[in-house]
Order: structure tokens, then C-alpha cells, then sequence
């Protein structure tokens, strides 16, 4: 295209190209290892943060005037080939801002690791403040350990008193089934006498019936009989 060196288009896409290259060379300079190392990498990851938003704001810019020549190519006096050309090249510078973004948050979470890891491998600094806390963590773990063996104790005691108290259950339940065993055999011999004091009955009545009018004699020669005996006795 005639003219086309000092098409603004070209002219922005020139800078943004330069603007990437110099990027491209930061982040994957050499020298980030010490400076991660070292821990003073942040600031000059930040500083390569806004130069990649500043490139990636005039790449949004010339996005949209690409897409208002797709809607009057004539007016810019653009071929379809020039189009899809242009197209493509913010397509590319897109993708590369992507990169190098993963690239600087790649580079702050092994700042950020490295960090911590000289944190932990630095030897402990205890303050007046941290001393104490410190202090009342342990009178407050050692206060809790005392409160739980008491509570062990306590729960021993309970399964003592619970074991005997099941002991003496068991004993009363012996008891009981002992003395329920010789009521059982006290009401047998009780039926066994009642019947047999029935038989007896039976039979006095029977032989009442049979003496008839000689009962009376019969008793009073008993009676004279039992006196008898009982003289010759004290006598």
C-alpha cells in the first residue's frame, strides 16, 4: 500500500513490537535467579507487570481500530488481505502478553516460595510479646493436659463403682433366684401336708361315722386308760 510508512497503524504495531521484545528479555533474564534468590525480585517484577498492561492497553487500542476498518475498508483504503493481516498480528501480540503473564506470575510464586523458605531456615526471633504468648500457650496446653487426666480419673472411678454396682446386681439376682427355689419347695411340702391332713381328717370322720353311738364310751375308756398310765407313771 502506498504511504503505508507512515500509516499509524504500522507506527503503533512497531512500538508494541519493541515494547514485548524488551519485555520478552526482563523476564526471562538470567539474573531473576539471584535476584529470587536474594528476595528482591518483587519490585522488579512489578515494574515488568505495568510495562506488560501498557502493552497490552495499546494492543486493545489497535484492536479496535482494526475492527472499525473491517466495517469501511474503503474508508481506510484497505484490502481484505490487509485486514486479516492486521487481524492476525493483534491475534499473535495477544497471545504473547498471555505468556509472559503466566511467565511474571510464574516468577512471583517462586518469590514468594523462596521467601518462605528463608523464613523457615532463619533461626526463631522471640519478642517480649511472643515470649508471653508463647508463655500462656504452654501454661494454657499444660492446664488442659491436668483437666483431662482428672477427667480419666474420674471416668476410672465411674467404671469401678459401675463393675461393683453390677457384682452386687448379679449377687442380689442369686439371692433372689435361691430364695425363690426353696419357697417352691416350701409350697410342695405345704400342698404334700395339707393333703395329707385331709386324709387324715377323711379317715377320722369315717371311722367317727362307723363307731357311732360307741364313740362316747370309746372316749371315756381312752380317758380312763390315759389316767391309768399316767399314775403308774409318777407313782
Amino acid at each position: 500500500m502506498k504511504g503505508s510508512s507512515r500509516d499509524p497503524y504500522l507506527l503503533v504495531e512497531d512500538e508494541i513490537r519493541a515494547s514485548l521484545k524488551r519485555i520478552e528479555e526482563e523476564v526471562y533474564d538470567d539474573k531473576l535467579e539471584g535476584l529470587i534468590r536474594s528476595n528482591t525480585v518483587t519490585g522488579a517484577l512489578k515494574k515488568m507487570q505495568q510495562s506488560l498492561e501498557s502493552a497490552e492497553m495499546q494492543v486493545n487500542e489497535l484492536s479496535k481500530a482494526v475492527e472499525a476498518s473491517v466495517a469501511a475498508p474503503e474508508r481506510f483504503n484497505l484490502t481484505e488481505k490487509e485486514v486479516k493481516t492486521r487481524k492476525n498480528q493483534i491475534e499473535d501480540f495477544k497471545a504473547t502478553t498471555a505468556r509472559y503473564h503466566e511467565r511474571i506470575t510464574d516468577l512471583f510464586e517462586a518469590a514468594r516460595l523462596s521467601k518462605r523458605a528463608s523464613e523457615a531456615s532463619a533461626p526463631p526471633q522471640r519478642g517480649i510479646v511472643s515470649s508471653y504468648m508463647n508463655d500462656e500457650t504452654d501454661r494454657t496446653f499444660e492446664s488442659q493436659q491436668m483437666l483431662m487426666r482428672r477427667q480419666d480419673e474420674d471416668l476410672d472411678d465411674l467404671s469401678v463403682a459401675a463393675r461393683r454396682v453390677g457384682e452386687m446386681g448379679l449377687q442380689i439376682g442369686g439371692e433372689i433366684e435361691l430364695q425363690t427355689t426353696v419357697i417352691g419347695e416350701l409350697e410342695e411340702e405345704v400342698d404334700t401336708t395339707k393333703a395329707r391332713l385331709t386324709t387324715a381328717r377323711n379317715m377320722i370322720n369315717k371311722l367317727g361315722r362307723k363307731m357311732g353311738k360307741w364313740q362316747s364310751v370309746v372316749m371315756a375308756g381312752l380317758a380312763v386308760l390315759l389316767l391309768i398310765l399316767m399314775m403308774i407313771a409318777f407313782s
